[in-house]
């Protein structure tokens, strides 16, 4: 089975942007893409829209399946693990494991996206890290663009390497929009890493960009 798990150095830097964009794009490479959230905090039923697991199924024209694709669904805008304590429900890794694989074939790319970062509990008995573990799934790294970034993949690519994970690729998201001025990120950590670096203005899609990343993590 191909695909990839989508992983952040940390919240709100971008992971369901650049999940949507590179959806629309393996989809465009004729690719069966099935994404999975399957667990999602401060879920709003008043706006869906606004959901990640939302916009994910849109961009993978499957608004249909969103009970599938999130079937974990948390009002608390907090860690998953704490938030589905708070409605007196217990997640494990085994049962999301299975959750994410429900109705995946042998030609399916499968896109699960984690919440908050590799090492932020997710459930029960388990992390992110130990989801895309079990379910022996490269990583996709999205880091903001910006001062302390580097410290932050450092950090990350140590961990993927402890968990034995393989890492495709970094993006860097500029999420703020901010002028970096003398800063180069990217080139820095060019310097220090052998893996593929992408940059990513947020709201702002290089077609050409997500082109090159889908082709990238299609590869087995």
């Amino acid at each position: 089975m191909n695909g990839i798990f989508i992983t952040g150095t940390d919240t709100d830097v971008g992971k369901t942007w650049v999940g949507q964009h590179l959806i629309s794009a393996l989809g465009q490479n004729k690719m069966n893409v099935i994404p999975r959230k399957p667990v999602e905090s401060g879920w709003d039923d008043d706006n869906i829209e606004s959901t990640d697991a939302w916009k994910l199924a849109q961009a993978a024209n499957q608004l249909a399946a969103l009970d599938i694709i999130c079937p974990n669904r948390f009002s608390h805008a907090i860690s998953p693990a704490r938030a589905a304590a708070l409605e007196g429900k217990s997640l494990t890794i085994e049962m999301l494991k299975k959750q994410c694989l429900d109705g995946i074939k042998q030609d399916s790319f499968l896109y699960v996206e984690g919440a908050g970062g590799f090492y932020s509990p997710l459930c029960n008995n388990g992390l992110n890290a130990d989801l895309a573990t079990a379910l022996a799934l490269p990583v996709l790294l999205v880091a903001e663009n910006r001062l302390g970034c580097i410290n932050q993949v450092l950090l990350n690519v140590e961990a993927f390497k402890k968990s034995g994970i393989a890492l495709k690729a970094i993006v860097l998201n500029d999420v703020s929009g901010d002028k970096l001025g003398e800063m180069n990120n990217s080139n820095d950590l060019k310097d220090m890493l052998d893996y593929p670096i992408f940059t990513t203005q947020y709201k702002q899609a290089s077609s050409d960009t997500f082109e090159k990343l889908a082709q990238l993590v299609s590869c087995e």
